[in-house]
């Protein structure tokens, strides 16, 4: 008997991705699997299309989303073998996706999976040119790992189970799995479409809150180090694609990433010292 899968996805006003998520779930290769829902107020259509999926689902408000609590609240109500995780607006891109996202883990040479993100056609260059990055087998690093579409044991979760504080609970999650021997494996023929062009404000945003949850010194020398290397390699990537019209976003796309995680470091450890 081939072990049992949980899907949960979290949704947000996701239209209009959400509608070919589920479609391409219902063509998956893989026997069968249970869809567990969670709706943190959708106003735009989202919460239909998941109602109409059949999807097990549970609606919260949008003051309650702490993404770590809403994973363990929600693995906890499965009882399965696997628990799989993919992101409303993750899109898988073959009807092979599931079976080969867990195939290792049903082989047991890991114990949790990843798939590979592509960015949609719309992203821009430089959010593009970073999903390339991240996503490059040959040059990734070793402790990357995204919740966005992803599968695990979930004895792995029973034994580690997400951080409920603050963001970044998925990287926070792996390293600490990572330190007590799990594997993870990426799988690179497990595809999804999935990327943001967040405006400068919601990038900021972002890097700042999963900053403050980094348990590590703010160092603004490290900061810029990275942002003039970061910059460099955009300007060389623009060059060689002659996409030159792009380097001025791509220099305020760089320059708030890192103002962001400097900004979250230096007030978590202010906090420390109160």
């Amino acid at each position: 008997m081939p072990p049992s899968v949980a899907i949960i996805m979290r949704a947000k006003n996701e239209i209009p991705y959400v509608s070919d998520a589920i479609e391409l779930l219902k063509q998956q290769s893989w026997p069968s699997f249970d869809l567990f829902a969670i709706d943190s107020g959708s106003t735009d259509g989202t919460l239909k299309v998941l109602q109409d999926s059949s999807a097990n689902l549970v609606q919260i408000k949008p003051s309650d989303y702490v993404p770590g609590k809403v994973l363990n609240d929600a693995i906890a109500r499965t009882s399965h073998d696997i628990v799989v995780l993919l992101n409303a607006d993750a899109i898988p891109q073959s009807n092979d996706w599931l079976k080969a996202l867990i195939s290792p883990i049903i082989a047991n040479t890991a114990d949790a999976t990843y798939s590979k993100q592509i960015p949609r056609p719309n992203a821009r260059f430089v959010v593009a040119y970073d999903y390339e990055r991240a996503y490059d087998s040959t040059k990734m690093d070793s402790g990357f790992f995204s919740a966005v579409a992803c599968a695990f044991k979930h004895d792995l979760w029973q034994k580690i189970p997400f951080r409920e504080k603050g963001y970044a609970e998925d990287l926070a999650w792996a390293i600490s799995c990572i330190e007590t021997g799990a594997r993870f494996n990426f799988q690179n023929q497990s595809v999804v479409e999935h990327s943001h062009n967040y405006t400068l404000k919601e990038l900021w945003h972002k890097r700042y809150r999963q900053a403050v949850t980094f348990d590590e010194p703010s160092n603004i020398g490290k900061q810029v180090y990275l942002f003039f290397r970061e910059l460099i390699r955009d300007l060389l990537h623009a060059i060689a694609k002659f996409k030159l019209h792009t380097i001025p976003y791509n220099i305020s796309y760089r320059f708030m990433i890192y103002r962001g995680l400097y900004c979250g470091l230096r007030d978590a450890g202010r906090r420390k010292t109160l």
